[in-house]
């Protein structure tokens, strides 16, 4: 007597699917996007607390001083994320604002024309390549470059200033970026404007998957054929001409120049980038990510100043805050590389 072989049933209409065919519930769900909901979750939690604790928090006034705010830091975060998610990091950002901001306000003044504020973003572009460059070709951690041009960018800015902040004249830059259409600060519209291009650059360009592919395996990616030192230098150079743009910004906003005016920038930038859902490590994440780390910042900042938190306590919530999102955000599996 033989035994008649039989094949399973294909899934369909008349046999149950195979356990690997069941889709994931929504804890599955939630658990893979995690470092998107944290942070989501913070921010709904806080605009509802802060309402409650000042009535002046919910208005239409305090959302344009949040918009005011946040733009500068906007421009920065979006230009750390570049270097972040290539997995290096760039402690400059703010001193890179500082003297890009020195430089083209010393300008205006010795030549009596804000025209010439224009060239800013150039000056950003030549500090980001200087720093590209070391970390590309000189083979040394982004950390201990960027540490060093932290030093330099603050120490010329504090050189050529005397240390004394430098007054703008109104016209020209100072006054196409200043001011609100239909009620929203012409700043927050120009932050709108880069976060915008930035998400494009790295959704549908070449030089944007390089990036992400240099951030998971930068061994991986240079036998894959990327050209790894090219996009260092480009990522570093994007970076620094983003600082310009921010500086350009903030003079318009300040209608002045001060050797510290970069100094409140700098961590900020890194923790939205972070808190948003971009692990340091680099590979994952992006530019619609690092808005919320943003907004987390500036609605904390602000809602905390409305609440009439001790500023010293106001450090500390911050700190806390900081730490907590990158515990929830960050991936286990790749803490190994996280130094």
């Amino acid at each position: 007597m033989t035994q008649q072989l039989t094949t399973p049933k294909k899934s369909g209409s008349h046999g149950a699917a195979p356990p690997s065919s069941v889709r994931p519930g929504f804890g599955d769900w939630a658990r893979r996007n995690r470092s998107f909901l944290a942070p989501v979750g913070a921010l709904i939690v806080m605009i509802i607390g802060f309402t409650i604790m000042s009535p002046q928090f919910l208005t239409v006034g305090n959302g344009v001083n949040i918009l005011l705010d946040s733009s500068v830091l906007m421009i920065l975060a979006l230009a750390s994320t570049i270097i972040i998610l290539m997995g290096s990091i760039d402690l400059s950002i703010g001193s890179t604002l500082a003297i890009c901001a020195f430089t083209g306000a010393l300008l205006a003044q010795e030549t009596g024309d804000n025209n010439v504020l224009l060239l800013v973003p150039i000056v950003g572009l030549v500090c980001g390549l200087l720093n590209g460059l070391g970390v590309a070709f000189l083979g040394l951690p982004s950390f201990l470059v960027t540490l060093g041009s932290f030093f330099v960018y603050n120490g010329l800015a504090n050189y050529f200033s005397g240390g004394q902040p430098v007054t703008l004249m109104p016209g020209g830059p100072v006054d196409w970026f200043s001011g609100t259409i239909g009620g929203v600060p012409v700043i927050a519209l120009w932050a709108v404007v880069i976060l915008v291009i930035v998400h494009l650059v790295f959704r549908y360009t070449r030089g944007g998957r390089y990036v992400y592919a240099i951030g998971g395996n930068e061994k991986t990616a240079r036998l894959a054929g990327a050209p790894v030192r090219r996009v260092k230098v480009w990522a570093f150079a994007a970076a620094g001409t983003l600082a310009g743009i921010a500086a350009l910004l903030q003079l318009a906003k300040l209608q002045s120049a001060s050797p510290d005016m970069g100094a409140p920038y700098m961590l900020p930038a890194i923790a939205a980038v972070v808190m948003g859902g971009t692990p340091l490590t680099g590979g994952i994440g992006g530019a619609l990510r690092t808005v919320i780390g943003v907004l987390v910042i500036a609605i904390l900042s602000n809602g905390m100043v409305l609440a009439a938190i001790d500023p010293h306590l106001q450090d500390v919530v911050q700190g806390v805050v900081v730490v907590g999102a990158v515990a929830v955000t960050m991936q286990r599996r790749r803490a190994a590389v996280v130094k």
